[in-house]
């Protein structure tokens, strides 16, 4: 079973959760939705790529902090809406500390434009205590892939499995802030996402916390600020540009 404590949440008065464990909200309170939706596809270039897709494989994305499952289903809805007949989307996600079936709706339920992803997914979700899960959606177009585990520990098990047969075209990291959560912006991590990285493999995160950008740029990566959604000014992307 899981620990009940590790998914203890709390709902405030606007109805987002907040991670009692990690004292952090899951998104931002003005509008996580179009927030997440902003740094991901700005920061991955997720339009224009989604368009021009073939069949010869997935495109993979790659995220550290499934959560609420909220950049899942954005991601999905972009891809729905982009990409052509033929084409199809990996999504793999790293949680060790997963929300309840209940939860994850009731987060999900306050995005009205996402109630068909909600719905798809509550049917096939079931957090698990650890180990890897796999979720299939649109007659196998879009595929999800749910390892409940350290984040380190789950980036060597995509790498040695060949979860990601071809590593990742994009890179979401989440999680909580990394004042909130070090270990899920450690070293480690970025090392660990290095050899999961090819030429074209981009990234995108919240956060521009200097020793997140200092790391990914230890680690292979271009990083960059560009402008933030809402009131947060800046928002991070990056490339990968050489195995160290």
């Amino acid at each position: 079973m899981m620990n009940e404590e590790n998914t203890t949440i709390r709902w405030d008065a606007q109805g987002v959760p907040h991670s009692l464990l990690f004292r952090d909200k899951y998104f931002c309170t003005q509008n996580g939705y179009e927030e997440c939706s902003y740094v991901a596809e700005e920061g991955n270039n997720l339009r224009q790529r989604f368009r021009e897709l073939n069949s010869s494989k997935p495109f993979t994305m790659i995220e550290t902090g499934f959560g609420t499952g909220l950049s899942f289903c954005s991601a999905w809805q972009l891809f729905d809406a982009c990409a052509p007949q033929g084409a199809q989307l990996h999504f793999v996600s790293i949680e060790l500390y997963p929300l309840s079936n209940e939860d994850l709706v009731k987060a999900l339920g306050i995005w009205p434009v996402l109630s068909k992803y909600q719905q798809y997914l509550k049917e096939q979700y079931q957090p698990a205590a650890q180990g890897v899960r796999e979720f299939y959606f649109n007659q196998g177009r879009v595929r999800l892939t749910l390892l409940f585990e350290d984040v380190v520990a789950a980036l060597k098990r995509i790498l040695d499995e060949k979860i990601a047969p071809h590593g990742a075209d994009a890179w979401l990291l989440n999680g909580f802030s990394p004042f909130s959560n070090p270990l899920m912006w450690s070293d480690e991590v970025f090392k660990g996402m290095a050899p999961l990285s090819h030429k074209d493999t981009t990234l995108s995160t919240f956060t521009v916390a200097s020793a997140v950008r200092k790391g990914l740029e230890t680690h292979g990566f271009a990083v960059e600020k560009i402008k933030g959604y809402g009131t947060k000014k800046h928002v991070l992307k990056g490339m990968f540009q050489r195995a160290v």
